[in-house]
């Protein structure tokens, strides 16, 4: 079946606003699943934390993004370990490397370029990975099942990936796009032959709005009820308390119980983290401190 409609995000697996957003992205894929196509166009938030400077949040300095994680975490219900930016010690840090990586695993399939970017966003957001440095890369490429590390490794040394990212921003500066979470909802046009509707819809919104801006480019989209925990487990891999509850229509507290009953009866598996839990459908938890500092959950 061929998607209704295309929804472009652009990201950066830094930015903390678009972790915030995944709960409702994957709540759409989850209700609407082959009717749309999400595709991830990789905007590069800081090339140089020596030339950076976030008016809208007052941020000139790695120390002052601490305040801003705790505030996303708070806000959104999504798990964030502010700490990572006290880690942080060089005064040129770019997230522009992690960009490049994921653009590097695309080219080995989409899905499996998709599926890396999570990995590292969950990473980098949650186990305060550094995401940005090559080994750590590498590291989290051989956690995502299908992955090819040693064709990763390869197109790292190389220059495609480098011109890959470039296009991306070519694309966000072609939309006009600055800041991040910002999502293009494109319709197909149907049958219709009319030119395909779309809507630029910029910061971190809920879930009810992205189902609105759907139900404007797209009519007839079908809703499909969620499917049994063990299923959205495989087929997402490990999802956070926020994340389940965004998909079940049900708050952190309402699900939380539940999901801890799963965890007794050993459906699945918790990794507690600073503030709050992820879920994983796998019987272990792995962790290579020497390489990141923490225990990352597995894939």
């Amino acid at each position: 079946m061929t998607a209704q409609v295309e929804i472009i995000a652009f990201t950066d697996p830094y930015c903390s606003w678009c972790w915030a957003t995944e709960p409702s992205l994957m709540a759409l894929r989850e209700r609407y699943r082959d009717q749309i196509h999400i595709r991830f166009v990789m905007g590069g938030l800081i090339k140089d934390f020596g030339e950076f400077y976030d008016s809208l949040n007052d941020i000139g300095t790695p120390a002052e993004v601490v305040p801003h994680w705790r505030m996303v975490s708070e806000r959104s219900g999504q798990p964030i370990d502010e700490r990572f930016w006290i880690d942080v010690t060089d005064p040129h840090f770019s997230t522009w490397p992690a960009n490049v990586a994921v653009k590097a695993a695309g080219f080995q399939s989409p899905e499996l370029g998709d599926r890396y970017l999570r990995r590292l966003r969950i990473a980098v957001e949650t186990a305060r990975a550094q995401i940005s440095e090559r080994d750590v890369q590498l590291q989290l490429a051989a956690e995502v099942p299908g992955l090819d590390v040693a064709a990763l490794s390869a197109e790292l040394d190389g220059e495609r990936a480098q011109l890959a990212f470039e296009s991306d921003r070519d694309i966000c500066a072609a939309y006009g796009v600055s800041g991040f979470p910002t999502m293009l909802f494109i319709g197909n046009g149907g049958e219709s032959g009319q030119a395909n509707p779309a809507l630029l819809v910029g910061g971190h919104r809920s879930t009810d709005t992205y189902e609105l801006v759907l139900s404007k480019v797209a009519s007839g989209l079908v809703k499909h009820a969620p499917r049994e925990l063990e299923t959205l487990l495989a087929e997402y891999g490990p999802l956070t308390t926020r994340e389940l509850g965004e998909i079940y229509g049900r708050s952190v507290a309402e699900i939380e119980p539940d999901l801890r009953q799963a965890a007794q009866d050993g459906r699945v598996v918790p990794a507690e983290l600073r503030g709050g839990t992820l879920w994983s459908g796998l019987p272990e938890v792995i962790s290579e401190p020497d390489l990141i500092g923490e225990a990352l959950p597995a894939y």
